[in-house]
């Protein structure tokens, strides 16, 4: 028998019988080397099957394994009217005690499938970062999928409209340095850095870096 943290925290107990799920999933050289990419990265479908020049029949093969076996969950959201699916893991790989449910990652989970029939746009993007922040979800974490995210919100949108994605008026004149999102004149801040020269910032940057 094997005892486990698994769902919610809970302690329950097991035979190695109910592992085998997750051995058949990662009895496979491929599918290891996709759940440690997964595990260290926020990644969409897409980005899967470039990284590792996989066919999309082939992809979903694989991922379906893993998600069978409690390892990863897909959610789908939609980015100014395109879908985009993401790939979570669930699951930490610990020689000591086997498997650890990511709590934090689940709860980013629970969270983007309540707005898996909204579209995140610029406009809404800050609510969504709320709901994530009043579930204690770490800052690292969210940071790492508003990375993720903004190129696909912003960038699209404000080249195609020249929408400054702080305002969204139609008057931006340039992008951030850091995010890449156009900017209009009143929301860009020009910053010295020695090493670079003056370069312009959007406010969530210049938050971001200085506080």
């Amino acid at each position: 028998m094997v005892k486990t943290n698994l769902h919610k925290g809970s302690i329950i107990t097991m035979t190695l019988d109910d592992f085998s799920p997750l051995f058949e999933a990662l009895n496979s050289e491929r599918r290891r080397e996709l759940f440690q990419f997964i595990s260290t990265n926020f990644v969409s479908k897409n980005d899967l099957a470039i990284k590792f020049n996989l066919k999309r029949a082939s992809l979903n093969h694989h991922l379906s394994r893993m998600i069978n076996a409690g390892l990863i969950q897909e959610v789908s959201l939609l980015f100014d009217g395109r879908r985009h699916t993401f790939i979570i893991p669930i699951v930490k790989i610990f020689p000591e005690r086997l498997v650890e449910v990511q709590q934090d990652k689940q709860k980013i989970v629970d969270q983007l499938r309540i707005w898996s029939d909204r579209n995140v746009t610029l406009d809404n993007w800050n609510i969504l970062r709320k709901s994530l922040d009043n579930l204690a979800v770490p800052e690292d974490l969210v940071e790492s999928i508003e990375i993720r995210f903004f190129p696909l919100i912003g960038t699209r949108a404000s080249i195609e409209t020249n929408f400054c994605f702080v305002c969204r008026t139609n008057k931006a004149q340039q992008d951030c340095f850091a995010c890449k999102n156009l900017v209009c004149n009143v929301h860009s801040y020009e910053i010295d850095r020695e090493e670079l020269g003056t370069i312009n910032l959007c406010p969530n940057c210049v938050k971001k870096f200085f506080g």
